[in-house]
């Protein structure tokens, strides 16, 4: 095309730093002038918390770099959307939510286009039922909304204590991953099903 000059890419570089336990990761820093654009999902309430993090830096000098922090500004946008209605979704039946937590691909910072957002959802055994109703109904108005696909696992507390006594690879896996939302760690209900067990 007449008068068009290519410059090279608006990507300067990508990371995908890896969430580590107990969310403890660090902010990615500026690096020069360029800017760093973060997806940063509210984990226990905090908002901001780095437990999945998707960073790009963009050549600031490139003819497409505003249109590109755009975009990733939209995404970082319904992510945080996406989070907060999974945190929002047992509604009133919040009380009775021993754990609620993100696990999976999107929780390790692997999702692709189709991946499925991996919910998990703890309560007593009494109250399953009726939380897990409400939550899924609750994810699935805002799905068809943010354009992603959620699957719940519903487990009570007694799930959860065989689960991590017969040393579950996938339990395993999941208190690896969890971002957790709401209520305990995956790895601290054993002990408190014990608890209440024993009276």
């Amino acid at each position: 095309m007449q008068g068009f000059h290519w410059t090279g890419s608006p990507y300067v570089e990508t990371r995908h730093p890896r969430r580590s336990p107990g969310c403890g990761g660090s902010r990615p820093k500026r690096v020069s002038e360029r800017r760093v654009i973060s997806r940063k999902p509210r984990a226990n309430g905090v908002a901001g918390c780095d437990c999945t993090m998707l960073a790009i830096r963009v050549n600031a000098e490139h003819y497409f770099s505003k249109a590109i922090e755009n975009l990733f500004a939209a995404e970082e946008r319904r992510f945080a959307d996406i989070i907060d209605a999974v945190t929002d979704s047992p509604g009133d039946k919040k009380q009775f939510v021993k754990s609620l937590w993100v696990y999976g691909s999107v929780a390790r910072g692997e999702d692709r286009l189709g991946s499925d957002l991996d919910v998990g959802v703890v309560t007593g055994s009494a109250d399953l039922a009726a939380v897990v109703d409400v939550v899924r109904d609750s994810i699935a108005i805002h799905s068809e909304r943010l354009g992603f696909t959620p699957s719940v696992v519903s487990l009570d507390m007694e799930d959860v204590s065989r689960l991590a006594r017969d040393d579950n690879p996938w339990w395993a896996s999941v208190v690896k991953d969890a971002i957790v939302l709401a209520g305990r760690r995956p790895e601290e209900l054993p002990a408190l099903a014990g608890a209440a067990a024993d009276g």
